[in-house]
C-alpha cells in the first residue's frame, strides 16, 4: 500500500508560517504548531518549553486521534484542554483540512473563546492553500515508485 507524499511549496509553507506568526501574536500563545495527522511538523512558531517541537507535534497527532474515539469530533472541528496549573499552558486543537491540523499552547491571561475564533480564522485562510499543495505534482509518482521497488527488494529478507 503506497503513502502519500505531503508536499508543499515553498510559498504556501512561508504563508503558513506568516499566518501562525499572526495567530500567536493575536492569541498572545506561548506558541503554536501545524501538525500534519501523522504527527509530521509542517510548521511552528514560538518554541515549547518542555518538549522538543517535532516531539511534540508527534505526541499531539496521538492526542488529538485518541479524543477522536472518545469524542465524536465531526460535530467540532475544535477541542479545547484546559489545565488547571499556572505553569502549564491550555491546548487548542483545530483541523484545517481532514489531514492537518493546528495546535495553539496559551494561557490564563487568553479566554478560550478568543482563542477558538482565531484558530477557526486561521483553518479558513491557509486551508486552500494545503488543499492545492497536497495534490500529487511531478516527481511525486516517482518517489512512490522507488518506495514500492525498495518494498519489493526487502519483502523477501
Amino acid at each position: 500500500m503506497a503513502r502519500r507524499i505531503f508536499l508543499l511549496s515553498g510559498e504556501a509553507i512561508q504563508l503558513i508560517e506568516k499566518k501562525l506568526g499572526e495567530l500567536v501574536k493575536q492569541t498572545r500563545a506561548q506558541f503554536s504548531q501545524v501538525i500534519d495527522r501523522s504527527g509530521y511538523l509542517v510548521a511552528t512558531c514560538g518554541k515549547p518549553p518542555h518538549i522538543h517541537p517535532e516531539e511534540l507535534g508527534t505526541i499531539s497527532a496521538g492526542v488529538l486521534s485518541a479524543i477522536q474515539v472518545v469524542v465524536n469530533l465531526a460535530e467540532s472541528a475544535g477541542v479545547t484542554m484546559r489545565f488547571h496549573s499556572r505553569s502549564m499552558p491550555d491546548f487548542h486543537f483545530r483541523w484545517v483540512n481532514p489531514r492537518v491540523f493546528v495546535l495553539v499552547a496559551f494561557g490564563s491571561a487568553t479566554s478560550d473563546q478568543v482563542v477558538c475564533d482565531a484558530a477557526r480564522c486561521f483553518a479558513d485562510e491557509v486551508s486552500a492553500h494545503l488543499a492545492e499543495d497536497q495534490s500529487d505534482v511531478g516527481g511525486v509518482s516517482t518517489a512512490q515508485f522507488i518506495e514500492g521497488k525498495i518494498e519489493e527488494l526487502f519483502r523477501d529478507l
